[in-house]
C-alpha cells in the first residue's frame, strides 16, 4: 500500500496532466455529439448521437472520479506517511561519511574526538543531534518497546523509523514524524511480540526540508521471549 501511495504522490502532476487531456478530448467528443444530437432528422442518427453523447459523460464522469480519488489518496499519504513524495528509503552504506552537520561547539581530547568520528561513521548517529535514546544499541527487547531517542538537525524536514531483522532485507516502518525532539518519546511503540526472537537493527532515516537524505543513524538490539 505504501508503494502505491508513494507512486500516486510521486507523479501526481503527470496523472492529473493525462485524466485533463482525456477530459478535453471527451468534452469535445460530448459537444460534437450534442450538436450532432441537435442536427439529427433521422431515428438511426438520433440514436448514434445519444450512444456518443452517453459514452462522453460516462468517461468524463470516470475520469473526474479518478482524480478525486487520486487526490483523496495522495492527501492521506500525507498524513499518513509524512514526507512520503520527497523521500526514498536508502540504502545504509556503513563506510559512507555522513554528511556534516552544524553541531554545538564542544571541548574534546584528540582520542575522544576521534573516537566519536568513528561511531558516527559506522552507525550513522550524531549525539545530540541524531540518537537512538531507547533503547540503546546492544539491548535485549522484548513486548511493546517505547522508543525515545533524539531528531534536532538543522531545517528538519521529515523523519521515520523502521527496523529490520538482521540478514534480511526488508526494512519494515514502525512510524514517522516531522517536529524536533530531544531525548522523548518518538510517538509510536515497537511490537515484538509477534517476531522471531533474534538480532534486529533499528534505524531513523532523516531528510532536511530541502530533500538531503543524512546517513541513518543504526544501532543493533536483540528480541527476546517475552
Amino acid at each position: 500500500m505504501e508503494e502505491l501511495l508513494r507512486f500516486l504522490a510521486n507523479y501526481e502532476v503527470g496523472i492529473y496532466i493525462i485524466l485533463g487531456v482525456v477530459v478535453l478530448i471527451y468534452l469535445k467528443r460530448l459537444i460534437d455529439a450534442l450538436f450532432a444530437l441537435g442536427k439529427a432528422q433521422f431515428g438511426l442518427e438520433r440514436e448514434f448521437a445519444q450512444k456518443n453523447l452517453r459514452l462522453s459523460i460516462t468517461i468524463i464522469a470516470l475520469v473526474v472520479l479518478l482524480g478525486v480519488s487520486n487526490f483523496v489518496l495522495v492527501s492521506v499519504a500525507a498524513v499518513k506517511f509524512p514526507g512520503i513524495a520527497r523521500i526514498a528509503t536508502p540504502t545504509i552504506d556503513p563506510l559512507a561519511t555522513p554528511q556534516p552537520l552544524d553541531q554545538a561547539a564542544t571541548t574534546l581530547t584528540p582520542e575522544t574526538f576521534q573516537q566519536t568520528q568513528t561511531a558516527i561513521a559506522l552507525t550513522g548517529c550524531i549525539p545530540e543531534q541524531l540518537e537512538w535514546v531507547q533503547p540503546k544499541s546492544g539491548d535485549e527487547v522484548s513486548g511493546s518497546v517505547e522508543l525515545k531517542g533524539t531528531v534536532n538537525i538543522p531545517n528538519l524536514g521529515f523523519y521515520k523509523y523502521e527496523y529490520q531483522m538482521q540478514g534480511d532485507d526488508l526494512w519494515t516502518p514502525i512510524s514517522a514524524g516531522n517536529r524536533a525532539i530531544v531525548k522523548e518519546a518518538f510517538g509510536g511503540r515497537w511490537n515484538t511480540e509477534q517476531l522471531d526472537p533474534g538480532n534486529y537493527s533499528l534505524r531513523l532515516v532523516v531528510s532536511d526540508n530541502q530533500n538531503n537524505l543524512l546517513q541513518p543513524c543504526v544501532i543493533d538490539v536483540k528480541v527476546i521471549p517475552q
